[in-house]
């Protein structure tokens, strides 16, 4: 009998030590799958990190260009400028250089001619070929006006006593070179 007991304990042993394995198996295939699916997500996640990397850096070589093309305009416009500016030193400047619009005129008057000048402007201008020193010999205008004292008046409100300005009749046509500048080109600087 002790042996029989002896076998049905072998066989127990057994049995436990056969169920120990299959539930040790069933378990690291359970730890397993885990790991392969977490191995997957790292993967599709390190797929996406790398082309968010790859679009990151097309985009960073697309603005490098942009950025070389942009330096190249501003290395062209500086070359333009220099060369605008040397040549700007070498010509006078047009006698109207900054003129606008002040209002609308009535044509249905005749047009007077008047001279605006300002000695202290023309000082200042450094050079007699600049436009500035025609402000001594005087600027020539066409003013549309009932009458010369009107056109006078109407220039006289553009061009401010108190800043230096004088407006007077321009003397005859044939005394002078200068072209006459219409109300429209009534010049602001």
């Amino acid at each position: 009998m002790t042996q029989f007991i002896g076998v049905l304990a072998a066989g127990a042993n057994i049995g436990i030590a056969v169920m120990i394995i299959i539930l040790l198996g069933e378990r690291s295939h359970a730890a397993w799958t885990r790991v392969r699916l977490k191995a997957d997500e790292i993967s599709a996640v390190k797929e996406d990190f790398e082309r968010q990397v790859n679009d990151a850096e097309q985009a960073v070589r697309a603005l490098h260009e942009s950025i070389a093309d942009l330096k190249n305009q501003v290395v062209r416009a500086e070359q333009d400028l220099d060369s605008l500016a040397a040549r700007h030193k070498e010509t006078d400047l047009p006698y109207g250089y900054t003129s606008t619009i002040v209002d609308v005129v009535d044509r249905r008057y005749r047009t007077w001619r008047v001279v605006v000048r300002n000695a202290d402007l023309g000082s200042s201008a450094g050079s007699f070929s600049h436009p500035a020193h025609k402000w001594i010999e005087g600027r020539y205008y066409e003013v549309p006006a009932p009458n010369m004292e009107y056109a006078v008046q109407a220039m006289q409100s553009r061009f401010l006593l108190r800043d230096g300005f004088t407006v007077d009749p321009a003397p005859p046509r044939g005394s002078t070179a200068e072209a006459p500048m219409s109300l429209d080109q009534v010049e602001v600087g």
